[in-house]
């Protein structure tokens, strides 16, 4: 059987399986009152880099990613490790540039670079593990979610449509929500998943591992500018990846509370049925199960 008759996402979950690997968007480890976060993610050149990209907005993009993966834990950033696999006729103004585009994310939300590795490669590889920290307590794993709870992200979504305009840096330069993460792991967010491969597939990520479902509403949901000038926007906002937004679910009470300190929306509520649906005029339709992903996409 080939990858790509089955891919990424039963691949991981053959791995998670084989392993015993909590399904969440970190690994966390016990240290005395908190718990140490562990993420990594690599980036190759011809799946992520769009031609004409900038290697400044490769270099945030790379960090940025990672670091919201440790926000959809409630984290604070730490620091990372950094890996850079490049052909031998690499320019290295162009490796600088992708430093300067590290450092400034790295300057703007947080963390440093604590060591890594460099290789030569056919093409220009990333991989970054980054590390953070939270309060036990304040933990958002993707398991967690309550019916009856409300169900908000952060931003604006359907931003995978900067690809088709041609607007690079506007989809690398991505926002890590990490001010936004701390308030909602402060308030007790029940559970909580970056949204990385689109908002359906973190829809059914989430129902998977709290065998419950999801009721949106599309007149609700905030969608991105870029995507609003589309043939079909609602499918960027469901289907495209490269939001990377938190999805999350916290009491109504709490929500309504945080709607006005922090930039999120309400778009829905936890049910009891398995399973994910939007709302449309009053009526109901059933949320496909697709969105980005690797070996097939």
């Amino acid at each position: 059987m080939k990858l790509r008759e089955i891919g990424e996402r039963e691949i991981v979950r053959d791995i998670i399986k084989k392993f015993s690997i909590p399904f969440d968007d970190c690994a966390f480890i016990s240290l005395d009152n908190f718990y140490l976060l562990l993420t990594t993610d690599m980036i190759y050149e011809e799946t992520h880099f769009p031609k004409g990209a900038r290697y400044y907005s490769i270099g945030w993009y790379s960090i940025a990613v990672n670091m919201s993966d440790i926000a959809a834990k409630g984290g604070e950033i730490i620091g990372f490790l950094v890996a850079i696999a490049m052909p031998k006729n690499f320019e290295k103004e162009s490796l600088e540039e992708i430093l300067n585009g590290m450092e400034d994310c790295m300057a703007k939300y947080g963390g440093k670079i604590l060591g890594g590795d460099t290789k030569e490669a056919n093409k220009l590889t990333i991989c970054i593990s980054a590390i953070g920290k939270v309060r036990k307590e304040e933990l958002m794993p993707r398991k967690g979610a309550r019916v009856g709870e409300a169900l908000y992200v952060t931003g604006s979504i359907g931003k995978g449509a900067y690809l088709y305009k041609n607007e690079y840096d506007k989809l690398l330069q991505i926002k890590p929500r990490i001010k936004e993460a701390r308030t909602l792991a402060k308030e007790r967010a029940s559970c909580c998943i970056d949204i990385s491969d689109g908002l359906a597939s973190s829809l059914y990520q989430l129902k998977e591992v709290n065998g419950i479902g999801f009721r949106i509403y599309e007149d609700l949901l905030p969608i991105d500018n870029i995507a609003k000038k589309m043939e079909k926007p609602l499918e960027y906002a469901l289907y495209h990846g490269g939001d990377y937004e938190l999805l999350f679910t916290i009491s109504e009470e709490k929500g309504k509370m945080l709607e006005n300190k922090i930039d999120i929306k309400r778009i829905g509520e936890v049910i009891k049925e398995e399973k994910i649906v939007i709302v449309k005029n009053g009526k109901e339709k059933e949320v496909g199960n697709r969105g980005y992903e690797h070996f097939i996409s």
